[in-house]
């Protein structure tokens, strides 16, 4: 009998740490801001609506001379990412980076890209959902002299301001795991 107390105890414990720490996840999703900084390259994160838009409005902002899209599919090009839009000033600056499939893969790649080409800072694009892993990763895979500007996307499918509605606790769900195993991986 007292075992069993003994189990739920527990499990009551890291069950409410679980939600302390998810609630606090979910809490911080609506604290980044658009950085208005320069940077050397913009990097567009794959993966969610409104992100390859927002790089190109701030790369014909000249907010930075290359625009880098990271984990675009192999067969990619720039026009069909860019079907029938103004690309603008210098589509030879526009990288496709075409062999990674995960945040973390992107970060390996860019780190490659922006070391060869010695460039200290990126203004990191991906959706206010995302930013927090995205950040992290970014940071720990990084040369610690990269400077790192946080430009966050707000989707459809996700509202910062009310997480709590529609897909939202869903998608922080995934996010907070993922979150969480990068935290204890790397």
């Amino acid at each position: 009998m007292k075992s069993k107390k003994t189990v739920i105890f527990i499990s009551s414990v890291v069950l409410s740490l679980l939600l302390f720490l998810y609630l606090d996840f979910a809490g911080n999703v609506s604290g980044y801001r658009e950085n208005a900084g320069k940077a050397d390259a913009i990097v567009v994160l794959t993966g969610g609506l409104g992100r390859i838009d927002k790089g190109l409005e701030l790369f014909n902002k000249k907010r930075a001379d290359y625009l880098i899209i990271a984990g675009v599919d192999k067969d990619a090009t720039i026009e069909s990412i860019f079907f029938k839009r103004d690309i603008g000033f210098n589509a030879g600056k526009i990288i496709l980076e075409k062999g990674s499939t995960s945040t973390y893969e992107n970060a390996i790649a860019i780190k490659g890209i922006i070391e060869a080409m010695d460039m200290d800072s990126i203004i990191l694009i991906t959706s206010f959902y995302h930013m927090q892993r995205a950040s992290y990763i970014f940071h720990r895979m990084l040369p610690s002299g990269i400077k790192v500007l946080l430009h966050p996307v707000t989707t459809e499918n996700f509202d910062e301001k009310a997480w709590w509605r529609g897909r939202g606790p869903a998608l922080l769900a995934l996010e907070f795991l993922k979150f969480y195993w990068y935290r204890l991986w790397i």
